[in-house]
C-alpha cells in the first residue's frame, strides 16, 4: 500500500543571514502493506509527527520518494493531490484543536462528504449518522458542539470524520494521548476492530510501547529523524538488537537513557557517526567516527548499529 524511500524533511531557522537547517527526519524508509498496522514509536522530538505529515504530503518532504498504492505522490501537483486524499487521511493528536467549536458533531462529520461533492443533502445525512453508529457514539451527539463532549467522544468524531471519505490509509498520530487509560482501551478497540472489518492500513503514531505492541503487526523505532531498528512488533519486543530498542523495551531507570531527550539535543546534522554513540552504553570509536548503514538481521528485521 505505501513504500516511503529515503525521506528527508529539515526546517530552517534563524534570519536572513545565518538561516540554519534542521534535518527533522533523515533518510527514513519503510513500507506498509496493505490492511497492516505499522507502529512508529520514540521519545518526543524524535521526529515521528514529522514523518507522518510528509507522508501524507500535509508538509512538503525536503526529497525523497513516496509511492502510494502505485502512486509516486511527491511527483503530483496540488490538484492531482487533492484527488488523491480523500484515500489518504489522518487523526491527530488533540482532538479538541481538530474540531472547529463552532460546529456540531453532524456538520463536522459531513464536512469531508460536502467538499468530496456527488451525494444529495438527504444522503449526506445518512451516512453521517452511518458513521457516529460506526463509531460507538448515540444519535443525539449529533446535535451537540466538542465543549459538550468529552475528549473520548470527540476523539470518536476526529475518527468519524477520518472515515467518512472512505480511506485505505491512515496516520493515527497519538490518538489516545492525554485520555483516560479506560477510554484509551476503548479507542484502541475501536480502531481495531474498524481495521478489521474495513481492511484500513494504518500507520500509528506512539511512543506508548505497549500501545505499539498491542496496535501494530510491524514497527519502527524511530530517534533523531533515523529509524534504528524495524521489523515485526513480536519480534522486536522479544529480541530488540539496537541498544536504545533495547533500552526503551527493557525496563531500566530513567538515568540509563540520559538527561535529555531527543528534542533538546543537537539536532544540526553536522556530527559524524551514530546518532545515538552519546546515550550509547556500548559506544565505541567506530560509533563515534562513522555513520552505520542498515542491516537485515533476517527477512523483515533491519537495525541501523555497528555493534549489530
Amino acid at each position: 500500500m505505501l513504500e516511503v524511500i529515503n525521506l528527508d524533511k529539515c526546517f530552517s531557522s534563524g534570519g536572513m543571514m545565518k538561516k540554519k537547517y534542521i534535518k527533522v527526519v533523515d533518510r527514513i524508509s519503510f513500507q506498509i502493506g496493505r490492511g497492516e498496522t505499522f507502529g512508529l514509536v520514540g521519545e518526543s522530538g524524535c521526529g515521528k509527527t514529522t514523518a507522518g505529515k510528509s507522508t501524507l504530503r500535509l508538509i512538503e518532504p525536503t526529497s525523497g520518494k513516496i509511492v502510494f498504492d502505485g502512486i509516486d505522490v511527491t511527483k503530483l501537483k496540488t490538484k492531482e493531490m487533492r484527488k488523491l486524499r480523500p484515500r489518504m487521511q489522518m487523526i491527530f493528536q488533540d482532538p479538541d484543536a481538530s474540531l472547529d467549536p463552532r460546529m456540531k458533531t453532524e456538520r463536522s462529520i459531513a464536512e469531508p462528504l460536502r467538499l468530496r461533492g456527488g451525494l444529495s443533502k438527504r444522503e449526506i445525512e445518512e451516512r453521517v449518522m452511518e458513521l457516529i453508529e460506526t463509531v460507538g457514539l448515540n444519535p443525539e451527539h449529533a446535535h451537540r458542539y466538542p465543549y459538550q463532549m468529552s475528549g473520548g467522544q470527540n476523539q470518536r468524531v476526529v475518527l468519524a470524520r477520518a472515515l467518512a471519505s472512505n480511506p485505505d490509509f491512515i496516520v493515527a498520530d497519538e490518538p489516545t494521548s492525554g485520555l483516560d487509560v479506560s477510554v484509551q482501551a476503548q479507542i484502541l478497540k475501536l480502531m481495531n476492530e474498524l481495521k478489521r472489518d474495513l481492511n484500513l492500513t494504518t500507520m500509528f503514531i506512539t511512543h506508548d510501547l505497549e500501545v505499539v505492541k498491542h496496535m501494530s503487526d510491524r514497527m519502527a523505532v524511530m530517534y533523531r529523524g533515523k529509524i534504528l531498528e524495524m521489523g515485526e512488533t513480536e519480534n522486536i519486543f522479544n529480541c530488540a538488537r539496537h541498544p536504545y530498542a533495547q533500552l526503551l523495551i527493557e525496563p531500566q531507570p530513567s538515568e540509563d537513557l540520559g538527561v535529555q531527550d531527543a528534542e533538546s539535543e543537537n539536532r544540526n546534522g553536522d556530527r559524524p557517526g551514530c546518532v545515538f554513540y552519546p546515550r550509547c552504553p556500548f559506544a565505541e570509536k567506530n560509533c563515534m567516527e562513522k555513520e552505520p548503514e542498515m542491516i537485515k538481521m533476517n527477512r523483515d528485521h533491519q537495525v541501523l548499529c555497528h555493534l549489530v
